[in-house]
């Protein structure tokens, strides 16, 4: 450090063995003049101020709302509506007319039942002879009846072209012990061996007639639907007898099978045989029907052995063969 004469300090450095002098100069400052200056950099912002410039826009004035006067109809005056003062006395009145009249009424009535009442009852003798009255001897006039398809598993033992034929082979299953019976339909002959209520007893039924060398088979045979004129007690026991024809094919083939029958079916047989004995009938086919079927019923009931069961199998085949020449 090298003194100058002016009373400044001077600083003296090599550099890679050049010496450089720098001035050292030190600034004293006066903080009681940077007030002042702060001070009067503050009166001169206050003399100068500040503009603000503002757009220049003239207020609006406020939008006028007009009222609208909605024009509506022309209101319309009560008009006082006139009472009439009698108008509650003529319903009164009216009111009093009708239940007279309807009292009446029923007084006249009740007054003729009585009246007739008194005379003497009708017997009961004289209503039913009424209801016969017109009809000759008391029969009722026949009606059509339709007869649906009746079905029932057979044991067949052939089938034959002409009535000729089939009665030869008839005789000779008769002279065997075998019964049997011939039905035509469709321009056929067919001879039919025994009768069940299912095709599988039936199956069994064959086998003891297969033993007499006849050949048979099984299956469900029949009868075609056909409209006939009956009465009305015929009409009730086609519709009974076959429901019962159902029970006892079925009880006889199984007591030919098995030797006995079912004596839990006997109070079936017995009510249905009941309702059908009482029945009139007229016509040939239907009364051979009727005789068969009671036939069988009462045979059912006191079945002890196969051949039992055989004679109500031939009753049973006597019933089918009457229902097919029912006209």
């Amino acid at each position: 450090m090298v003194d100058k004469p002016n009373g400044k300090k001077q600083i003296s450095i090599k550099i890679n063995g050049e010496s450089t002098e720098y001035e050292e100069d030190y600034r004293v400052h006066d903080w009681k003049l940077g007030k002042a200056e702060t001070a009067a950099g503050e009166e001169k912002l206050e003399d100068q101020g500040f503009d603000w410039n503002l757009p220049d826009e003239t207020p609006q004035p406020p939008k006028e709302y007009k009222k609208i006067n909605y024009v509506g109809g022309k209101k319309k005056k009560n008009r006082k509506s006139f009472k009439n003062p009698f108008h509650d006395s003529v319903n009164l009145i009216m009111s009093i007319i009708g239940a007279v009249v309807v009292g009446a009424v029923l007084g006249f009535g009740t007054l003729k039942v009585i009246t007739n009442t008194d005379g003497g009852a009708v017997p009961a003798a004289t209503l039913q002879d009424d209801t016969a009255a017109g009809v000759a001897g008391g029969s009722e006039a026949a009606g059509p009846l339709e007869l649906k398809e009746f079905s029932t598993p057979v044991l067949q033992g052939g089938v034959f072209s002409s009535e000729e034929s089939m009665a030869a082979m008839k005789d000779s299953l008769t002279s065997k012990g075998i019964n049997s019976a011939s039905i035509e339909k469709d321009g056929q002959w067919f001879l039919l061996l025994g009768v069940s209520a299912h095709v599988e007893t039936a199956k069994l039924l064959g086998e003891n007639i297969k033993e007499n060398g006849v050949e048979v088979y099984a299956k469900d045979f029949q009868l075609n639907a056909k409209e006939i004129k009956v009465s009305s007690e015929e009409k009730t026991f086609l519709e009974k007898a076959n429901g019962l024809y159902a029970i006892l094919a079925e009880e006889s083939s199984n007591g030919v099978v098995n030797g006995k029958a079912n004596e839990s079916a006997a109070g079936s047989i017995e009510s249905s045989l009941k309702e059908i004995e009482g029945l009139k009938v007229g016509q040939n086919s239907i009364a051979q029907m009727k005789e068969s079927i009671e036939n069988a019923a009462m045979q059912t009931l006191s079945i002890k052995s196969s051949e039992d069961a055989s004679k109500v199998q031939g009753e049973l085949l006597g019933y089918l063969e009457a229902y097919s020449r029912l006209q």
